[in-house]
């Protein structure tokens, strides 16, 4: 798991003139260096001189989080292994607890003598910005109930944990919820339709939305959008392969 830290943003081009190579004053190893925006095909540091493709802004990786188990998933497969590492297929932020947790599970497709349909957990994200010692997973004994597997993306919010599982190109994906009962997932209600190619999830804070993202626009057709609880969604045209889309959660936890 990768780490940025928006505290930590590069200016590459201070005076606006690309053609001046700015200084960037003095590295971490003591070296001064400078800035080139004009070359495009270049990122990072080289020769003491910092690239960014071309652009102006650049937010370097500050840290990276990896598994200590050895992850040993079948190649070639959505399948995934009980034990081990986990596949970090998708995150999100709950904020509902103290302290905030980052909840991360895995997208997985069970097959014959691998039966996983994919586990889910959470770490505390106050432990994790230390980045000084090994952190513990929280629940990873909790697989997702979807006999078919297929999560793409999760959020919680006060004890609830929504799931998004993507049903392919064809198909309205289903949005999940589940409660925590003594040490497992618990599923609560029916599943809900959502957007073709269901992805991930996230709650806006202050505002009770939890907003989804999709994939698998359908060739030739606009993309619309139904009234999802109280909120509208425009019609209209786009080019792009992926959408989000706001739901109320009063609207959603009032689905049977």
């Amino acid at each position: 798991m990768r780490v940025f830290d928006m505290r930590y943003i590069m200016d590459l081009d201070p005076d606006g003139d690309p053609g001046t190579h700015d200084e960037m004053g003095t590295d971490t190893d003591g070296v001064k260096t400078t800035s080139n925006v004009e070359v495009k095909t270049k990122v990072g540091r080289h020769d003491n001189v910092w690239y960014s493709f071309g652009y102006r802004y650049v937010m370097p990786q500050v840290a990276a989080w990896k598994f200590k188990a050895t992850q040993s998933n079948p190649r070639g497969s959505y399948a995934c292994v009980s034990t081990g590492a986990p596949k970090a297929s998708y995150i999100s932020l709950d904020r509902s607890t103290v302290p905030d947790r980052l909840i991360m599970g895995e997208y997985c497709r069970p097959e014959s003598g691998y039966p996983s349909t994919g586990r889910i957990a959470s770490y505390p994200v106050s432990a994790l910005e230390g980045r000084s010692a090994d952190v513990t997973a929280e629940g990873w004994a909790n697989y997702l109930p979807m006999a078919n597997g297929g999560a793409q993306g999760a959020a919680a919010y006060n004890g609830t944990l929504y799931v998004n599982e993507s049903k392919g190109t064809d198909e309205p994906g289903n949005l999940w919820r589940f409660q925590w009962s003594n040490g497992q997932l618990v599923q609560n209600g029916q599943a809900v339709k959502t957007a073709r190619g269901a992805e991930d999830l996230y709650v806006e804070r202050g505002t009770g939305r939890l907003w989804s993202v999709s994939e698998h626009r359908r060739r030739g057709r606009r993309p619309t959008a139904r009234r999802t609880g109280t909120l509208p969604i425009r019609r209209g045209r786009t080019t792009a392969s992926e959408c989000s889309t706001p739901t109320k959660l009063s609207w959603l936890d009032s689905r049977p």
